[in-house]
């Protein structure tokens, strides 16, 4: 016959307790867990507005890509397209910086300002977004021959981030 001993109530908790140095380490290990833990989480927290102002900068460059390849490649195309030979940036020939007044790709070169739909009466959600366009002359391959336009539109966040974005626009 065999027989079950178990331990008393008294034998078994004062075996199976915690030092008070058990106790301090696991309460150093779990403080630093959660130091990582939350120093990980306020990092992804800080980024998560990323997706939007990158999302609103690019339907911004897009805006005004759309508007700028709607114009001529130069002051001297025909209206109806034709090549012209060689590349020239000009700039505005008249009302610099009165986007309203741009009749080629040119004319929007160094065009800095604050984003803004050119009909002033409709409503922008792009408040602190900063618009600058640089038009540049170069070739399909950047060789010496410099038939096209590279225009180089660069969208400046409220929080100062920057993407660009960039279109040829060829002598056709």
């Amino acid at each position: 016959m065999k027989v079950a001993v178990y331990p008393s109530a008294q034998n078994y908790f004062c075996a199976k307790g915690f030092s008070l140095i058990e106790l301090v380490i696991t309460i150093v290990v779990i403080g630093i867990a959660l130091s990582a833990l939350s120093t990980s989480l306020f990092s992804a927290v800080g980024r998560n507005a990323d997706p939007l102002w990158q999302s609103k900068a690019t339907q911004l460059s897009q805006a005004y890509l759309d508007e700028i390849l709607s114009m001529r490649y130069q002051e001297d195309s025909l209206l109806g397209g034709g090549i012209v030979g060689t590349c020239v940036i000009g700039g505005p020939e008249e009302g610099v910086g009165n986007r309203s007044s741009f009749d080629d790709v040119d004319d929007y070169n160094g065009l800095v300002e604050t984003a803004d739909f050119l009909d002033t009466t409709t409503s922008s959600n792009y408040a602190g977004y900063t618009v600058s366009i640089v038009v540049t002359c170069v070739g399909p391959t950047n060789i010496s021959v410099n038939d096209s336009k590279l225009i180089a539109v660069t969208i400046t966040s409220p929080t100062n981030q920057s993407i660009v974005f960039s279109v040829l626009r060829a002598d056709i």
